[in-house]
């Protein structure tokens, strides 16, 4: 009679449940996970078609140079002083409306930058004006 030699088993690991690991990993991660949510330019526009009327002394022109200089009003101002010259011009004159005219090869950061300077000094109304080729 012959004996039957024993078939030795190699080590293997058992995968039956690696699809349920798997899922699991997967359900924990996507509830986990805090997905940041991007903040623009909070600017209110008027209606289309709506024509606002404002007085041209009320006017205050911001121009964002090609390196980021800013002009207010024609004038040369760092960044740092544009707050307090924008603070000067609203305690003479709350209704002034500041237009932000920014040259069409500025970076985008450069406008931002004077849009954060003009809320720094509280400035709440504002306006982007459309650059052209100069």
């Amino acid at each position: 009679m012959k004996l039957h030699e024993k078939k030795t088993k190699g080590a293997e690991i058992p995968t039956a449940s690696m699809a349920d690991i798997a899922f699991l990993l997967l359900i924990f991660f996507m509830v986990t996970t805090v997905f940041a949510n991007e903040v623009g330019l909070q600017i209110m526009l008027p209606e289309k078609g709506e024509i606002v009327r404002v007085k041209p002394e009320n006017i205050q022109r911001i121009y964002v140079e090609e390196k980021g200089k800013i002009r207010l009003n024609g004038d040369p101002v760092s960044q740092d002083e544009l707050v307090d010259e924008v603070k000067k011009i609203l305690s003479g004159n709350p209704d002034a409306i500041f237009s932000i005219k920014t040259h069409p090869v500025a970076k985008y950061e450069y406008m931002v930058n004077a849009l954060d300077k003009l809320r720094l000094a509280n400035a709440e109304r504002y306006s982007l004006a459309p650059s052209s080729e100069e």
